[in-house]
């Protein structure tokens, strides 16, 4: 059972903020669903051929967008209100129209009794995410490097040039996100792979953001208000730029932005204790929950 209220020190401070556990929470999934369905109504645009489509079934935003994207998965099953096998298997059923696995996204606001609901019909659990939260009032994140010498703001809606340079962002994150002991080619990158990255960055409501370093693209990430949250999402950094600040700068430019934009809260996510979790806790960033998904092949 998670605690009523999570806790927030301020980094350097002795004081500490209550806030309401679930109200957090519940951010949290609401924007994760409006990314599903913005980021599925983007595939729709980009690959028609594919039959992307939403809909809602036992209380959460089931997607599809091609059975081998992240982007098709249930999220907010059991959350609102429980669920029994009658629920799970008229998502099954929507997913077995299509032909793909089935994915269940559990979180912390998951009723008791889903996980073992789902293990019992052959459902294996993923990798685990680590989600970030913190109040939003003045942050004194670390400056950015001067060797950054800008970002550019991207939309897929702006001219010939832009939608260039959308496919420009693509290519880098979806690069980046690849890389771990060395350098990809990107030119090689699936094309499946290249079309969920532009439904990540360029969904309604995502701001996309491109780091260079000397002259040369470096990383990028995503940016993304949701009620009076910031959404810091999607970001990577190409392996021959690591360990110069591009990371940090992306956070910070987006932090300001959010400050601008009047946001309460932001929130990010890490796959695990690495190298951008340890750049959220530098800002003042502090772990809130666990989530990840359930999956069933199909």
């Amino acid at each position: 059972m998670l605690d009523a209220k999570v806790r927030y020190s301020p980094t350097g401070s002795s004081s500490c903020l209550a806030f309401d556990n679930d109200a957090l929470l519940e951010k949290v999934e609401d924007a994760s669903i409006a990314m599903l369905k913005s980021a599925t109504a983007a595939m729709c645009i980009r690959r028609p051929d594919v039959g992307a489509c939403s809909t809602e079934l036992a209380g959460a935003c089931v997607a599809y967008s091609g059975s081998d994207v992240p982007l098709t998965c249930a999220v907010g099953v059991g959350t609102s209100s429980p669920v029994d096998n009658k629920d799970i298997a008229a998502i099954e059923t929507f997913y077995d129209s299509l032909n793909s696995p089935v994915r269940i996204a559990i979180s912390g606001r998951t009723h008791r009794g889903v996980n073992s609901l789902l293990a019992s019909r052959g459902y294996k659990a993923g990798a685990p995410m680590e989600n970030w939260w913190m109040p939003l009032a003045d942050v004194a994140g670390p400056p950015t490097p001067h060797i950054i010498e800008g970002f550019r703001f991207v939309r897929h809606t702006a001219p010939i040039r832009a939608i260039d340079d959308a496919e420009l962002w693509v290519r880098t994150v979806a690069a980046g996100f690849q890389e771990s002991d060395g350098p990809i080619d990107e030119n090689k990158l699936p094309p499946a792979l290249l079309d969920t990255f532009y439904c990540f960055g360029f969904a309604d409501g995502a701001r996309p953001f491109l780091a260079r370093r000397n002259g040369e693209v470096a990383g990028g990430g995503v940016f993304h208000i949701n009620g009076d949250t910031a959404h810091l999402r999607t970001t990577s950094c190409r392996f021959w730029h690591r360990r110069n600040g591009v990371q940090t700068a992306l956070l910070n430019v987006r932090l300001q932005w959010a400050l601008k934009a009047g946001c309460r809260f932001v929130f990010s996510s890490t796959a695990g204790i690495g190298a951008s979790a340890r750049n959220l806790r530098r800002f003042g960033l502090q772990p809130l929950s666990i989530s990840f998904l359930m999956s069933r092949a199909s």
